[in-house]
């Protein structure tokens, strides 16, 4: 798994520091946190949200240089996302990092409404070697961003017809299909559960169904549990509230403010609500799975947005890995979680 952070602006409260972190605290902290989290394994780090003069002035150089220097001098292992809408000083910090290593990976983004104005393949490498990069060490992306569609055989025939006018097999490094269907902000009352489909899901699995019709066949990715506008600073109390992805839905399950009742505590019934659904799985499923039956239980601490979040992406990805590896028939050994849940920075 290689993934793909988004990193949003300045200005949130930090729960371990138990403040909001200045500009330049937030982005000099980032390396060190990315090898904690991380480690040697490849992340691509996409900091266009912060491509911005404030940001600017926190730092000496362009904010992605300070990302993908300090990943660097931490040990961590970062690569960058950038688009064709990248901006000028953008598209330079790219340039620069190529230039350092000339074995560097990157990744090239690409809208789906951006697809039918490139006239060809050539258009898409060209575009890589103008910043110095090789397409063999690029990782193309295609990004469907937020989908409402009614019929994923459609939209799948859509895309393997672009891919095989824009995409010669041997020219990527890797080539992945990304998108949600994960809902933004729906109106819930508190106490409420709702459930929306897993479109992108349902998406890809239309993709492997008709794979001959594409030159290559694109790898998975999604945005796990979050809606790709969701991403400007927050510095309220947080509402309880948990989100889960089944096999066919995501579910999204609403409690009450953090400023009335008990505070924290009200993520308690929550978790209580969500455990009694049909497709909540054991425990033992992910540790995500074991901090959500542990809050239905009353054990432990109430946890933060952050943990709440966490637990929710933990569960998540190991569905993921579960229909990804059944749908390919891929061997997959269950193991039990047996690290305890902590709070991940980058989630």
């Amino acid at each position: 798994m290689s993934p793909a952070f988004k990193i949003t602006p300045a200005g949130s409260f930090d729960p371990d520091e138990q403040r909001v972190l200045s500009p330049t605290e937030y982005l000099k902290r980032f390396g060190h946190q990315l090898a904690e989290s991380r480690g040697r394994r490849l992340s691509f780090i996409d900091a266009e949200l912060i491509d911005d003069d404030r940001h600017r002035r926190a730092v000496d150089v362009h904010p992605l240089t300070e990302l993908l220097e300090r990943a660097r001098l931490s040990g961590a292992n970062a690569a960058p996302i950038f688009s064709r809408a990248s901006s000028v000083d953008y598209t330079a910090a790219v340039s620069r990092f190529v230039q350092r290593d000339s074995n560097a990976l990157l990744c090239f983004r690409i809208g789906l409404q951006e697809l039918e104005d490139i006239p060809n393949a050539s258009v898409l490498s060209d575009y890589v070697r103008e910043l110095g990069g090789s397409p063999g060490q690029t990782v193309l992306l295609l990004d469907g961003g937020p989908l409402q569609i009614d019929d994923a055989e459609d939209l799948a025939h859509l895309l393997a017809m672009q891919m095989a006018r824009l995409i010669v097999r041997g020219t990527w490094l890797r080539v992945f299909w990304s998108a949600t269907s994960f809902p933004d902000k729906p109106k819930m009352k508190p106490g409420t559960l709702a459930r929306f489909p897993r479109s992108d899901w349902h998406v890809y699995e239309a993709i492997l169904r008709i794979k001959d019709e594409f030159p290559v066949v694109p790898m998975f990715s999604d945005y796990m549990l979050e809606f790709p506008g969701n991403y400007l600073p927050l510095n309220v109390s947080p509402t309880a509230k948990l989100f889960y992805s089944t096999e066919n839905e995501y579910i999204y399950c609403k409690g009450r403010s953090t400023r009335v009742g008990d505070g924290y505590g009200n993520i308690l019934s929550v978790a209580a609500q969500l455990v009694s659904i049909e497709e909540m799985k054991v425990s033992d499923y992910s540790l995500g799975d074991s901090y959500i039956h542990g809050l239905a239980g009353g054990i432990g601490k109430t946890g933060n947005a952050s943990m709440w979040r966490w637990c929710s992406t933990d569960h998540h990805l190991a569905m993921v890995d579960e229909q990804l590896t059944r749908l390919l028939g891929i061997p997959r050994e269950r193991l039990v979680p047996s690290i305890p849940a902590e709070q991940l920075q980058l989630v």
